[in-house]
């Protein structure tokens, strides 16, 4: 058995189906399905139940699935605690939101940098799915993402950081600028300003939406914090973003909402290929919040 037959039956049990799996490792179909019959029948188990539209996992491909991630996780520590010794340079890469504001990745990735001299760190800002996915493939090392309650998969090992709610963002002559608070019931005939649909951060506010059976307005959608700022800044709507928000866009007037969504924001690496280094910099940050 080889480490490549031990990835590629991890992604076809994460996925639930052979050609995306196939995509995701980019190797043809037909060639990732010949791997997983060579590791069958080296184990003598069949691990997948096959059908017409998914794949299922068998019991045996269930205890396969838990240990294989140990595994891969064991060896990918390996080769990083030992990269992290050398006097090779080492890397790290953080994906986070544009509204975890609350967080001082610049203090965090600076203690790093302090025990670590010849690490070298990139770090871009992204949506929450992005960020997933790009911490699923390892593109990612550690990343911070925003997720309604209940969003986090399960795969990921997380450090949650803060939870915090919506609020409604609004210039200062807009008619609730003089509010105390809300509720989403007084949006209903707003435009609001918020982040694109399907992305993580719209999810939050879809739900609550639902939830409290209020229709949304007219819906104005962003890719970014600064933009919806800017955007209701100029009139064009209600600013939904999470209430941190409020302390780097002073320009603003933040209402609470008092039947708002909440988003727990965490800091998440894959257990698989996670490093040493990864782990001590999610310390790092799950430390500014310890009490």
């Amino acid at each position: 058995m080889e480490l490549r037959h031990i990835r590629y039956a991890l992604a076809v049990a994460e996925g639930r189906h052979f050609s995306r799996a196939a995509a995701r490792l980019h190797v043809s179909q037909s060639a990732l399905s010949a791997q997983i019959r060579d590791l069958e029948k080296e184990l003598g188990v069949e691990l997948f139940n096959r059908n017409s539209r998914n794949v299922g996992l068998t019991a045996a491909g269930e205890v396969f699935v838990a240990r294989s991630r140990e595994v891969l996780g064991a060896v990918s520590r390996l080769v990083s605690d030992v990269s992290a010794r050398s006097n090779e340079q080492v890397r790290l890469t953080v994906g986070t939101i544009t509204s975890a504001g609350r967080v001082d990745v610049g203090r965090a990735l600076a203690d790093l940098t302090r025990r670590h001299p010849a690490i070298n760190i990139t770090a871009r800002p992204y949506g929450s799915e992005v960020v997933i996915e790009g911490v699923r493939s390892g593109a990612i090392d550690v990343g911070i993402v925003g997720l309604a309650a209940g969003r986090l998969p399960k795969s990921f090992a997380a450090a949650p950081l803060w939870s915090e709610p919506t609020a409604a963002f609004v210039a200062p002559d807009h008619p609730f600028a003089q509010a105390s608070s809300i509720r989403l019931e007084d949006l209903r005939d707003h435009t609001l300003v918020d982040f694109a649909s399907g992305s993580e951060a719209r999810v939050q506010t879809d739900q609550a939406f639902a939830e409290s059976q209020v229709p949304r307005g007219k819906t104005l959608e962003a890719n970014s914090v600064d933009l919806i700022c800017s955007l209701t800044a100029n009139g064009l709507g209600v600013g939904l973003l999470p209430q941190s928000m409020s302390a780097q866009h002073p320009e603003l007037v933040c209402i609470p909402i008092t039947d708002a969504p909440h988003r727990i924001v965490h800091a998440i690496t894959e257990p698989t290929h996670s490093s040493a280094l990864a782990r001590e910099f999610v310390e790092l940050l799950a430390a500014q919040f310890a009490t």
